[in-house]
């Protein structure tokens, strides 16, 4: 018998061991993602309005009005988080908001690993842990301030406690598909996998039957009741089912107006979900997933099924947005706790055909860990670009100006113009409908308009901000001529420009038009620059002019 240490051994004999090593693996996921951690940079994206909900709620004690996001969930629980806090500096709730995301992500691992339990052994299921943990997408999704952590951990939860054979865990099951529901709306689809495995599982057992009443009605008094009141405050477009049948809806119109959007629709949304699936197997499960895909089919039980019907299930969402040619990997995010689970599948097979079992364990955890290090360093995002971003247009946010949107490296700069209002915001928090004006105005979007239930719309002016936000943001656009004519016809008094220009509406000819500006300024004697934030030492290079017209019409007729 070997005297040598057998790391796999300790794990199976040990009750506690296991317990220590997740403490351990946890430790050095959220010591990663401290490292990473975007530290008083102003959120952006989707996160602002789930931002402002928690404010609100948080100050008003009760669903507040006004908002137009469909997940609430997310932002109550930040809302309980943001009453706790006592500080009048904006950016440490945002801070606090991206850490709640760290550490659902972190504390992930327990329900990863209990659900794992259900299928392997101790060992195994620690790898399986292991892989969420450091799993790079998620390390970088736990930043955002979005719901997907709070989501997945969810989802973790709900498969353990389902598949377990106490029934008090299978009640507390269905009602968190409730709560899933409530964070993404998309989770309400749950309810379908879990009730038919529901019957699979216990179909010899007609007394069970009624144990399925109780567990249904488990979910409806959670979400019936959170939905009712959420509608009351927000509308009933606002809604987990308006959005789930909203789907449908759009195929049908669609297909009306066209006879080969449906089949238009099942290529994209194929293409999407393959390349995209293949994209979030990248480094860790690339290997291990599809190949435990194939075993799980082998003696097929209620505890497979359950994986098979919820990773079908779930792919629907991801597949929707898909065919509509939205590029969010973030659809695919909630399978990564199965995702665990198959690559088990695939680690006891490979494993039980090695006598150094140590050797190829050490290993596996050395390379889930080296990988997942690179590609978070790889893909990092430049935090640093962002934080400069927000200290430049603080700088020059306090004077009045009417501005164009033709800068930016990635989406996340423009953002920024929101938070320099709280500059002139003598106490912190206030509610969303109190925050002043900027002092830096620009034209819309117009792609929609998005109100408070009862608002009554002035559809004058609706009517000219849309003609205006189609006049401006118009992709036809490819000269200096037509473009300043448009500002000027905007009333736009500055003009803001980096070296990227990277605004998607802009036309090709015209982005290299204003980066000739960029590079060239002294071509353009009617841009009287006001700042350069190269002069005052950041790294993000910006500019600044206030445009003369009088000298714009002169230079003009001269170049022509």
């Amino acid at each position: 018998m070997s005297v040598k240490l057998n790391i796999i051994n300790k794990f199976e004999n040990s009750t506690k061991k296991p317990i220590v090593f997740l403490v351990l693996i946890g430790l050095a996921g959220l010591l990663l993602r401290l490292v990473y951690f975007p530290y008083d940079v102003p959120l952006f994206g989707d996160s602002q309005g789930f931002f402002w909900y928690a404010i609100d709620m948080s100050i008003l004690n009760q669903l507040p009005s006004g908002h137009t996001i469909v997940n609430t969930g997310w932002p109550s629980f930040l809302s309980i988080i943001f009453q706790l806090m006592d500080s009048n500096n904006f950016l440490d709730y945002h801070n606090m908001q991206r850490f709640v995301g760290v550490v659902f992500s972190v504390a992930t691992i327990f329900p990863v690993y209990l659900l794992c339990s259900m299928y392997f052994k101790k060992s195994y299921s620690l790898l399986g842990a292991a892989l969420f943990i450091f799993e790079p997408r998620l390390i970088q999704n736990s930043f955002l301030g979005t719901p997907e952590s709070m989501y997945i951990f969810l989802m973790a939860l709900l498969l353990y406690l389902f598949l377990s054979n106490n029934f008090k865990k299978i009640y507390l099951a269905f009602g968190i598909i409730a709560l899933l529901a409530l964070v993404r709306y998309e989770g309400l689809l749950m309810i379908i996998p879990i009730s038919i495995v529901f019957f699979i599982r216990f179909r010899k057992q007609k007394r069970d039957l009624i144990k399925y009443i109780i567990c249904i009605s488990i979910f409806i008094l959670i979400l019936v009741p959170a939905a009712y009141f959420k509608t009351e405050t927000m509308g009933p477009r606002m809604d987990a089912f308006s959005h789930i049948l909203a789907g449908p809806e759009y195929y049908q119109a669609s297909i009306q107006d066209n006879s080969s959007a449906l089949t238009d629709f099942l290529y994209l949304g194929s293409i999407n979900l393959i390349k995209f699936l293949g994209w979030a197997l990248i480094p860790s499960f690339i290997i291990f997933v599809p190949l435990g895909i194939i075993f799980i089919f082998k003696k097929i039980d209620y505890k497979k099924s359950t994986i098979i019907f919820t990773i079908v299930v779930m792919l629907l969402p991801a597949f929707y947005a898909y065919s509509r040619d939205i590029p969010e990997i973030k659809y695919i995010f909630v399978l990564y706790p199965i995702f665990c689970v198959l690559a088990c599948f695939t680690f006891k097979i490979f494993l039980e055909k090695f006598q150094r079992k140590n050797l190829i364990f050490c290993m596996i955890i050395g390379g889930i860990i080296l990988s997942s290090m690179i590609f978070v360093e790889w893909k990092a995002v430049d935090n640093e670009h962002y934080r400069e971003s927000y200290e430049i247009l603080t700088e020059i946010g306090q004077k009045e100006m009417k501005i164009n949107k033709e800068f930016g490296k990635y989406s996340g700069e423009f953002t920024n113009l929101s938070w320099i209002r709280l500059h002139n915001v003598d106490e912190f928090p206030i509610l969303n409908e109190e925050l002043p004006a900027g002092e830096i105005t620009y034209t819309g979007m117009g792609r929609k308009l998005s109100t408070p239930s009862g608002v009554q719309l002035d559809m004058d002016e609706v009517d000219i901000k849309l003609k205006e936000a189609a006049e401006y943001h118009n992709q036809q656009i490819d000269n200096l001529k037509d473009y300043f004519q448009v500002l000027n016809n905007q009333k736009i008094t500055h003009l803001i420009l980096d070296k990227y220009a990277n605004v998607g509406w802009l036309n090709d000819e015209l982005r290299l038009h204003l980066k000739d500006i960029f590079y060239h300024e002294d071509k353009y004697p009617f841009l009287i620059k006001e700042y350069d934030s190269k002069e005052n030492g950041f790294n993000y290079h910006l500019k600044l002019f206030k445009i003369d017209y009088d000298l714009y019409d002169e230079w003009i007729n001269e170049e022509i």
